[in-house]
């Protein structure tokens, strides 16, 4: 894709200097003869890369505007304004430049011929694979707007999730940020003016202090070869992590760490029935739902466990029936789809217990920062009185040396 400037003019002679993005010329000239314009000038404009070309994964799209967004193109999907006129309205009211340049991107798609879904599956950085799902599946069942609602409300909740955990996590990440100064500072400018005072008396400081003073001064000698090292470590890491080898590893483990596993399966739980729910209440297909849905787990072991359910809903088995098999969700899970089968309410059972895993996930996160918090004042103090008692040892050593 790139940005073209075209000069034209309109059925009233009057002269339009505009700029739109597209993938050639020849899609500008189509786009534009189908509006019925006269060209004069088409051109390509150069441009400077900006920040977010250079560093697409700081600079990005937050997901309340993408919220905003779907909101506002579900009015104008119920209205029956066409999706073009309220992209181009959508764009200029878009309040960051990715957002902006991918709306201009999607309605050079659309003017091109291509589908709505297509033009967001261009995006990845914008629109993750579950809103370019449902949005599929709401062309392929006509239910745009009420795809595009649930879809906001549907991320709403998430949202508010990842909020809730980020605000559990800010007290631990201060403790930590708080320990990592303090022992610096200690190490890197404390200890070595003992140091320099026992040289100057002759004297060796303890051996605490001696075994502080080595840590420090190798970490200052080797500074950059520890950065670089450490670097490669995290992108070796990163790299194995996004295999699909690793990342299906990575998954497993996660799900079996104390605590957090079980946070993580309940969260993946509620996610998965959430989705289902959301496209069961706007009348897409079963499979179709099912597809969205896997892919909205996030993990690899489930996804692989969840292909399972599909096949078997494709022969005709219960939903609740292959859940069970999969092993992965846990009994009151079945048994309330189960109830939904066979009552003929499985949205609002669907919608019941996840809203109940929500519940769960958020009572168990605030257990979990519960029990982190006295395990980090603990490990922080044995750590500062270790680095005080390295810091009051030499103190003594020091009157005795006077003495």
């Amino acid at each position: 894709m790139a940005l073209y400037r075209y000069v034209v003019y309109d059925a009233a002679g009057r002269r339009l200097s505009r700029s739109v993005v597209a993938q050639s010329t020849e899609q500008v000239k189509r786009m534009l003869w189908d509006q019925e314009l006269h060209v004069v000038e088409i051109r390509r404009h150069r441009r400077l890369p900006v920040l977010e070309d250079l560093l697409p994964n700081l600079v990005g799209v937050g997901r309340t505007e993408i919220i905003i967004f779907t909101r506002q193109l579900a009015a104008f999907a119920r209205a029956g304004i066409p999706i073009l006129d309220g992209l181009a309205v959508l764009r200029q009211q878009a309040e960051s430049r990715p957002m902006r340049r991918a709306l201009e991107e999607m309605m050079a798609d659309l003017g091109a011929g291509v589908g709505l879904s297509d033009a967001l599956a261009r995006h990845p950085r914008v629109f993750s694979r579950l809103y370019v799902g449902m949005i599929r599946a709401a062309e392929a069942s006509g239910e745009l707007h009420e795809v595009l609602r649930q879809l906001a409300l549907h991320m709403s909740r998430e949202e508010g999730a990842v909020r809730r955990a980020r605000s559990a996590m800010i007290y631990p990440a201060v403790v930590v940020a708080l320990a990592v100064a303090v022992v610096g500072i200690l190490i890197g400018f404390v200890l070595p003016a003992f140091a320099h005072l026992f040289a100057d008396l002759g004297s060796r400081p303890p051996v605490i202090t001696r075994v502080l003073l080595a840590v420090g001064a190798f970490c200052r000698d080797h500074a950059p070869a520890l950065l670089v090292g450490a670097a490669l470590v995290a992108s070796t890491g990163i790299t194995w992590a996004r295999t699909p080898g690793g990342r299906e590893r990575l998954d497993a483990l996660v799900l079996r760490l104390p605590m957090v596993g079980t946070i993580v399966r309940y969260t993946i739980v509620e996610r998965y029935l959430r989705t289902l729910a959301t496209l069961a209440r706007a009348g897409v297909p079963i499979t179709t739902t099912l597809d969205v849905a896997a892919d909205a787990v996030g993990n690899a072991e489930f996804r692989r466990g969840l292909q399972s359910v599909r096949e078997a809903t494709l022969t005709g088995e219960g939903l609740a029936v292959s859940l069970e098999r999969t092993g992965l969700f846990p009994r009151m899970v079945v048994q309330i789809v189960r109830v939904g089968e066979e009552t003929g309410r499985l949205e609002t059972s669907l919608e019941e217990i996840a809203e109940h895993y929500a519940d769960e996930v958020d009572y168990r996160l605030k257990r979990l920062i519960a029990v982190m918090e006295p395990a980090l004042v603990i490990s922080v103090g044995a750590i500062v009185a270790f680095i005080a008692i390295s810091v009051i040892a030499p103190m003594y050593a020091l009157v005795h040396a006077i003495h």
